[in-house]
């Protein structure tokens, strides 16, 4: 075996010789020189591999990045536009409450008093929408001492010609129900009805 191969084998099976044999082929200045490129060789080829792996590395980053952004921006795009067709479809497929139906009756009600004469009929009203027509027309105020009598839904007929008396004693026909005109406020109450 030549020095070269020697140096070879030395580099790839260093177990299967002493430190004094290694110490010894490095003295020879052909070897040592070539030693000295193979090691430079060496740091060359980890410094490219380290180098790409580095960039491979960085650009795996920025492409999980980019990923991960976009995904965001698709969650958000999506969860805003089913918020949107969601919203969408509440108001336009849901039935009216009985707030929007009192808003809606008391201003159109308001409105007929005004020019005509003839009975108002209120249909499944809400009791509060229809004293607040019926006292805005008087000038009263309406107090209610029993939240439950906001909520009822009456059906009857109103005339603004009559004086309000007749209406507050059509409204105490109704079972459970009292009406008072004292001052310049209406109170309504519910009234219990006591077994003898």
């Amino acid at each position: 075996m030549d020095k070269l191969e020697l140096l070879l084998d030395m580099i790839e099976q260093p177990e299967r010789y002493s430190e004094q044999q290694i110490l010894e082929l490095l003295a020879d200045e052909e070897v040592r020189k070539h030693y000295e490129v193979m090691v430079r060789l060496r740091e060359a080829y980890d410094m490219e591999g380290k180098s790409e792996r580095e960039e491979s590395e960085r650009m795996k980053n920025e492409k999980y990045k980019l990923l991960f952004i976009r995904k965001i921006a698709a969650v958000f795009i999506a969860t805003a536009f089913l918020g949107g067709l969601a919203f969408a479809a509440y108001h336009f497929l849901s039935p009216r409450t009985e707030n929007q139906s009192a808003e809606v009756t008391a201003p159109s009600l308001i409105g007929r008093v005004g020019g005509e004469s003839s009975p108002i009929s209120f249909s499944d009203i809400r009791l509060d929408s229809i004293l607040k027509v019926v006292a805005a027309h008087y000038g009263k105020a309406v107090c209610f001492r029993d939240s439950t009598t906001r909520e009822l839904r009456l059906s009857t007929m109103w005339d603004c010609e009559d004086s309000l008396a007749v209406f507050i004693s059509t409204l105490n026909e109704f079972d459970g129900l009292r009406l008072k005109d004292e001052g310049d406020t209406l109170f309504v109450e519910s009234e219990t009805v006591e077994a003898d």
